[in-house]
């Protein structure tokens, strides 16, 4: 199975982040959050599309599972968790940085 982990690095004000088929520069946290979001929906939906179709089989990091093994059902849901988690830290990494960001800005502007 392919590394599916977003890669993830924090500074001060904003964070990269590179998502299943998808590698993001640098963006403030929000617009961050929004396009990693963006590209596990398109994720998501390629997978549904694949076991919805008449093969019932969907490539995952190069190979192709489907409905007949147990083995390729676990890798799938394995997938699909990691993924979701996958998701859930970026959003928690962009949440954390809005608020690190607002309370820096209301800090500076309260002075």
């Amino acid at each position: 199975m392919a590394d599916i982990r977003p890669l993830v690095s924090l500074d001060t004000t904003s964070f990269s982040l590179k998502a299943p088929g998808y590698t993001a520069p640098t963006y403030e946290f929000a617009y961050g959050n929004y396009l990693y979001t963006r590209a596990f929906f398109n994720e998501m939906s390629r997978v549904q599309q694949g076991l919805l179709s008449d093969t019932k089989q969907v490539e995952v990091g190069g190979k192709v599972l489907g409905f007949e093994k147990p083995g390729d059902l676990l890798a799938l849901q394995n997938y699909m968790s990691l993924l979701e988690g996958s998701k859930n830290a970026v959003e928690g990494l962009g949440k954390k940085g809005l608020s690190v960001q607002y309370k820096a800005l209301t800090n500076l502007y309260s002075q």
